[in-house]
């Protein structure tokens, strides 16, 4: 399935810039206000309804997207157990929301992992399934890591439904992270209801293509994607942003993620949260001029030129398109580098001798050089 969100196109678009215009001399920058642009819901999402309102989930837990569909675990309990961390952590996470009951025997082999991310996905998948023997691992992923992840442990605390579960969960009732801070309350709110057992039998091999890993990862990520669009209708961005960040983790490489969490993460007045994003998409993509210019153009959108010219020159020197070249044409103009800037124009003219905008930028910013004299 294609990757249906634009998140960045769409809030770049509702923000009121327009680099990328054919008819715009320079981009317009943002208004003050950063409100929420209004997304209508992809019809992927639509269907995600009638999970929303299953009796055993309450209204903050993860959308039980995965639950019960085996199609793929023959291949992730091989990946379990591959000598690949990656592999097995995205696997375990997996499992925990496919919720097979076989798989809780290898989830359980890999709570001693030497790879400490190995072991907290596994004990919280463990736990997801409602399986007690994941909660100290759980307890020890609240006190640390990335949000999303901390998020993760809360619901698998919930699904354990043991004292030691929701003591683990009181002792970090009082944390104020947007995420986990109203989960973990709600968490100690919510009465437990118990999710209908998943099937034992296991799917026969027509139902069961062979794929690669990185097809499973892609396919999974869609749906995490899938996911993030219906919580971002709902307007819960935090929610939205965990989906995202899972997406992330099962593809590195997948860099809109990463833009569209920083967009909202900056939205949200969280602006080093952002730009710590788009910084973990340049390590993830260090070849990637999409990665770069998320982050330059995060910069040169909030008027920081300076800091937008290296990572705008990283993206162009990668070869990136005309969006890319265009805005680093612009920031070398705002940081009053007129000759570099007229070079820009010149490169996009001779590869684009038609681009009308291209034209008159060019004109414009020979004829200040020339003022300047």
């Amino acid at each position: 399935m294609h990757r249906i969100l634009t998140f960045a196109l769409i809030c770049i678009l509702a923000a009121g810039t327009n680099v990328w215009a054919a008819d715009q001399e320079q981009p317009a920058m943002p208004e003050t206000d950063n409100s929420m642009p209004k997304v209508t819901l992809s019809e992927e999402a639509l269907k995600l309804d009638a999970l929303a309102g299953k009796p055993y989930r309450p209204s903050w837990a993860p959308l039980p997207m995965f639950r019960g569909d085996t199609t793929r675990i023959t291949l992730l309990h091989k990946l379990l157990e591959s000598p690949d961390a990656e592999s097995m952590a995205r696997s375990a996470f997996l499992l925990g929301q496919i919720a097979f009951p076989d798989s809780a025997v290898l989830l359980a082999g890999r709570l001693s992992d030497p790879n400490r991310d190995v072991r907290v996905q596994s004990g919280i998948a463990l736990a997801c399934m409602g399986d007690a023997r994941g909660v100290p691992a759980c307890s020890a992923a609240l006190g640390s890591g990335p949000s999303w992840i901390r998020y993760y442990a809360v619901y698998g605390l919930w699904c354990a439904n043991t004292a030691r579960a929701r003591r683990a969960l009181q002792k970090h009732a009082q944390g104020r992270d947007a995420l986990v801070g109203p989960a973990i309350r709600q968490a100690l709110k919510a009465p437990f209801a118990a999710p209908p057992p998943v099937p034992r039998q296991r799917p026969s091999a027509q139902h069961a293509p062979d794929m690669s890993p990185d097809q499973v990862w892609s396919e999974a990520c869609d749906v995490f994607i899938t996911e993030s669009d219906w919580w971002w209708h709902a307007g819960n961005y935090d929610q939205s942003m965990r989906c995202l960040e899972a997406a992330v983790f099962l593809d590195p490489h997948y860099i809109e993620g990463y833009t569209s969490i920083a967009w909202l993460q900056w939205s949200m007045g969280r602006d080093p949260a952002a730009i710590g994003t788009l910084n973990r998409a340049i390590s993830a993509a260090p070849s990637d001029p999409e990665a770069h210019f998320g982050l330059g153009f995060h910069y040169f959108n909030t008027k920081r030129y300076a800091s937008a010219e290296k990572p705008l020159r990283r993206a162009v020197e990668l070869g990136g398109d005309h969006l890319m070249r265009r805005t680093y044409a612009h920031c070398l103009e705002k940081l009053g580098k007129l000759r570099e800037a007229l070079d820009q124009w010149s490169a996009i003219l001779e590869a684009r001798p038609t681009d009308a905008a291209a034209q008159r930028n060019f004109a414009r910013v020979k004829k200040l050089i020339e003022e300047a004299r």
